[in-house]
């Protein structure tokens, strides 16, 4: 559970959610830090702060892209795999957090301006944000066990 501490670290070191759950989960693919923190900067405070979908949820979204996806396109079973995988990871943080959506998982409005700004006097984002991280990097751990000798097999091939 090492990456749910990097994760939770990154996020305190000024990263959204997004960044925080894809940069130590999914740093093995890109070149540098900087592209997984810059691939992920739209999605923090439910997605560019409009209230959407959890960064966190997000961030692991694209971790188990990375990790699961299929190219070229006509790839119909893997497309079933990556679509089983991630549908497994919202109902497991669904069922954790109750809900997917930041505006509903930090009780504030962050599509405004005002809603962001309660959100920031209220601590929202210290005090509950952790929690989805390590939550999110919890799960994405578990899930990422679970698949990735069978899905490794699948690329690769036996041996």
């Amino acid at each position: 559970m090492y990456r749910s501490r990097e994760a939770v670290a990154t996020f305190e070191s000024g990263f959204n959610c997004a960044q925080s759950i894809l940069f130590p989960f999914g740093r093995q693919f890109f070149r540098g830090d900087v592209s997984a923190f810059r691939l992920a900067s739209a999605f923090g405070g439910g997605i560019a702060s409009r209230g959407e979908i959890c960064g966190a949820v997000s961030g692991s979204l694209m971790v188990i892209g990375l990790h699961f996806g299929y190219s070229p396109a006509d790839e119909v079973s893997a497309k079933a795999e990556v679509r089983q995988i991630s549908n497994e990871f919202l109902q497991a943080f669904e069922q954790r957090f109750g809900d997917l959506h930041c505006c509903k998982l930090l009780q504030h409005d962050l599509s405004t301006a005002e809603g962001r700004e309660e959100a920031k006097l209220s601590g929202a984002f210290q005090s509950v944000c952790p929690a989805l991280i390590e939550g999110a990097a919890t799960i994405l751990e578990e899930i990422l066990l679970k698949y990735s000798a069978a899905t490794r097999q699948r690329i690769t091939g036996p041996g």
